[in-house]
């Protein structure tokens, strides 16, 4: 292909079309359940979360306004950046279709980076709005405390123990938070146990075949991500509530830039692929998620 305006032009429309045939990339498992997305205009965003959720009483005298915490969650978005360089001859010598499929990865690659942002605030345990990370023994709830957090093996008696602590944590005016768990969240290495919990129709007592009582109480969720340091993590989410545990937030999404300038193909003797984007995500109440961190 000769290198000229013209060619190269044409060359940066077929990388396009490549590259948003990547961002149609489906994640390996679903984890909606997990987050909802918040508008992002400015370099972080501000999160003022109530004191207490919003809920009525009797309206007797004046109207009690709730107050909005003086100190603001912030989280700042983040820069991502995906490069690929193609050599001059390359392109010369009609090679550039072999780069095609590496373009397209780079859109399948933007749509995993903003799944993986989610998982990250499970494994990375990232400061919430109390103050503490987002899985901690002593969360302030004003004079209550949510203790969402064990270091125990996922087994029957620490999934119930879960739910049991969960139906104690109440806001700071009192209110229960009427936390329901809907989701058990685990990886590969706990697939049997987490199975044997909530799957299995029965169990087996003393050689007699009984009903489980935690059949289908919660979706089991597999993640692939939970393996290596991370294998014995498992986790109980409540997706029962508007707000999510994990707040994301995409200020920009990805899309690719090509040089597509003659003399600077002629001047560095490449053409250079580029995309990048600007999302972060972060945790929201702690009374919407459990863990067993070990």
């Amino acid at each position: 292909m000769d290198i000229n305006a013209a060619n190269l032009t044409a060359l940066q429309k077929s990388y396009n079309t490549a590259f948003q045939q990547g961002l149609s990339f489906v994640p390996p498992v679903s984890v909606d359940f997990l987050f909802r997305d918040f508008p992002s205009t400015t370099a972080a965003n501000f999160y003022a979360w109530m004191e207490q959720i919003p809920g009525f009483r009797e309206w007797v005298g004046d109207r009690v306004f709730k107050n909005v915490r003086g100190q603001k969650f912030e989280i700042l978005n983040r820069d991502w950046e995906d490069s690929v360089s193609m050599a001059r001859n390359e392109i010369e010598d009609d090679q550039y279709g072999v780069y095609t499929p590496l373009v397209q990865m780079m859109g399948e690659a933007w749509t995993l980076k903003k799944y993986q942002l989610i998982i990250a605030v499970l494994t990375g345990n990232p400061l919430c709005f109390t103050g503490k990370s987002i899985f901690a023994d002593d969360h302030p709830y004003g004079d209550n405390t949510v203790d969402n957090v064990v270091t125990s093996a996922l087994s029957e008696a620490t999934f119930n123990a879960a739910f049991l602590a969960g139906s104690g944590w109440k806001f700071s005016n009192g209110e229960l938070c009427r936390t329901r768990f809907t989701h058990l969240v685990h990886g590969p290495k706990l697939h049997e146990t987490a199975f044997h919990i909530v799957d299995a129709q029965f169990h087996v007592s003393g050689g007699v075949q009984i009903d489980n009582p935690n059949y289908k109480r919660v979706q089991r969720v597999e993640l692939e991500d939970l393996a290596g340091d991370f294998d014995d993590y498992w986790y109980l989410v409540d997706a029962s509530k508007p707000i999510k545990a994990v707040a994301r937030q995409i200020r920009r999404e990805a899309a690719p830039l090509m040089d597509t300038r003659v003399e600077e193909v002629m001047r560095t003797g490449k053409f250079d692929v580029m995309a990048d984007g600007r999302a972060a995500a972060g945790p929201t109440f702690p009374h919407l998620v459990y863990a067993g961190i070990l």
